[in-house]
């Protein structure tokens, strides 16, 4: 499982809308949006060598009392294949994440999906 902590300049407020927030924290060019795509390229490191070229967040769902959430990540990433001079490129590829806001620390902890990281046994044939 792929984490990462990103202390934000403010924190959420308890009647924020959360989907407009994380959008905010994960723009484009910013140290959390490449956290995040470093995260998700980690993620999806099996299909080549990964290059996100888009990322949007949906799905949001977000707990004020126990500063709990989660969202989704939609994305287009390119597979470079270096050794065979290929591109491909997979578009609206998910990616699941769940967060929580530790207001002590000022900081958000975002973890991705337990899944992404465990082998299938097919993949020993």
């Amino acid at each position: 499982m792929t984490s990462f902590e990103v202390k934000p300049n403010a924190l959420p407020q308890s009647n924020e809308d959360m989907t407009a927030y994380l959008n905010n924290l994960f723009t484009p060019d910013s140290k959390p949006y490449a956290e995040l795509a470093y995260e998700v390229q980690h993620e999806f490191r099996y299909g080549g060598s990964p290059d996100v070229r888009r990322m949007v967040l949906d799905r949001v769902n977000y707990n004020p009392a126990t500063g709990a959430g989660s969202f989704r990540v939609v994305l287009d990433i390119d597979f470079a294949f270096c050794c065979e001079d290929l591109r491909t490129v997979k578009r609206d590829q998910t990616s699941e994440w769940t967060f929580q806001v530790d207001a002590a620390n000022a900081s958000i902890s975002f973890s991705g999906s337990p899944y992404a990281e465990e082998r299938s046994t097919g993949d020993e044939f």
